[in-house]
């Protein structure tokens, strides 16, 4: 359908969302609510086993599926007609009972929404521990701290990576919480009020809950999509994140700076027309499916509108943009955990790059060390001339500080070292409560 996906769909995310799994899902539910009726003893076992046995999508014709659905706008009836005619009379007329289209519809979305974002827990899972790696790897790796795009005090990468774990710990949360909140059957009729199903209702809603490891919830969901938006938002937030990991890469990656560069094969993002170039192709495309899935995220806001006790096209919606979500999502995990897992990282350039600048990455450090002689404020104002006479005369930092302070530098800054890894703070402190979260994070269950 389109290029992005012809080159780095996820597979596996693709084959959850198939037409195949999604019928699969449905003719589940459909079996499981002829055992709920048996449990009930609306039916007997007889008749839900053999109720049971035809609900395959191997058996089904997906063609005739498809060409019926055109015309009825939805594919449960063409679904329940074919299980009746492979059954005797008497359990035909007891397939799909008390149920409406979208009690079975969204019953399989949450089956299919949870096997999903069980994968993409699984592949942020691995994706963490990659950085996990980093951030213990590197947690002394001095590098420039960036603000507003320009050189403001010495961190390390560790503290960098930490700072993406403990997004990571946020995204698992809200992922976690999405699998929580929308773990409910829906058995609930044309309406919302199981009158078809009264009084058994609430009996057979719970034992199809049961029997499909969902919770069982009194009050209709047809129209309330809240769940719905918070895996939308949820997922959003996780691709918000993968798309500023891709987007640092990339800049980090810059010729004038080249402190990382993702890792290296032969023609890996090469130029058609340049030999030298060799492209983050990686984090640009995480960038492609970041931005187009957090933005089909937004859909599901809208289609919360529906109106009355059912949607009038609002639920359609949801059909269109909730796989291209999580197809999203998967397709860019996948991407940043290879361009992580095979970060190049170029300690002694980040190092050297702490000179840029003249060396006045280390001014607040030397406001900071004399503030306590001669106050804060005015220490201030002496670093600022300080730093303008550094880049106007094009000194380093220590040449211009020994000029302007004359017989008084040594008495200032006789202890003061001038090597950023003396002045990295908390960095180091960071990296290691950095992978300490994450570790934590990941003992947190999925159990709703």
């Amino acid at each position: 359908m389109n290029l992005l996906d012809d080159l780095y769909l996820d597979s596996r995310m693709s084959n959850i969302w198939s037409l195949k799994a999604t019928i699969s899902y449905w003719l589940r539910v459909e079996s499981e609510l002829a055992g709920a009726l048996a449990d009930a003893n609306i039916i007997t076992r007889d008749d839900a086993r053999m109720i049971s046995e035809v609900c395959s999508v191997e058996a089904l014709d997906t063609s005739r599926l498809i060409l019926e659905s055109k015309n009825v706008g939805y594919p449960i009836v063409s679904l329940v007609s074919m299980i009746c005619e492979a059954l005797p009379s008497e359990q035909a007329g007891k397939v799909h009972w008390g149920a409406t289209t979208q009690d079975i519809m969204d019953s399989a979305l949450v089956l299919q929404a949870r096997d999903a974002l069980e994968y993409l827990l699984e592949l942020q899972g691995q994706l963490g521990d990659a950085i996990s790696d980093l951030a213990s790897k590197h947690e002394r790796t001095v590098m420039a701290g960036r603000t507003h795009g320009k050189q403001a005090t010495p961190t390390t990468f560790g503290a960098k990576c930490a700072v993406f774990l403990d997004q990571l710990v946020s995204d698992r949360s809200r992922l976690l919480d999405a699998y929580r909140r929308m773990s409910f059957v829906s058995l609930h009729g044309a309406a919302g009020t199981s009158a078809a199903l009264h009084p058994h209702a609430n009996e057979v809603r719970r034992a199809l809950a049961k029997r499909l490891d969902l919770e069982n919830k009194l009050i209709p969901w047809h129209v309330n999509r809240s769940a719905i938006i918070t895996v939308g938002d949820a997922i959003s937030a996780t691709l918000q994140t993968l798309t500023r990991l891709a987007r640092e890469i990339i800049d980090l990656s810059r010729t004038e700076i080249a402190e990382l560069s993702e890792g290296s094969s032969k023609y890996k993002g090469a130029s058609s027309t340049m030999p030298q170039k060799a492209n983050p192709i990686e984090s640009e495309s995480i960038i492609g499916f970041g931005v187009s899935g957090a933005t089909h995220a937004t859909a599901l806001h809208r289609a919360s509108e529906a109106a009355h006790e059912r949607s009038a096209g609002e639920w359609q919606i949801e059909w269109r943009v909730l796989p291209d979500i999580f197809s999203c999502a998967a397709s860019a995990l996948s991407l940043a955990l290879s361009a992580t897992k095979n970060l190049q990282v170029f300690p002694a350039q980040m190092l050297k790059n702490c000179s840029l600048d003249g060396g006045l990455l280390l001014a607040e450090a030397a406001m900071m060390h004399i503030a306590p002689q001669m106050g804060r404020d005015n220490a201030h104002k002496l670093l600022y001339e300080v730093c303008r006479d550094s880049r106007k005369n094009q000194q380093s930092f220590e040449t211009a500080l020994r000029e302007n302070l004359g017989a008084q530098f040594q008495s200032y800054f006789k202890d003061f070292s001038f090597d950023p890894s003396a002045h990295v703070g908390e960095a180091p402190n960071v990296a290691r409560e950095g992978v300490k979260l994450w570790s934590e994070s990941k003992k947190e269950s999925l159990v709703p």
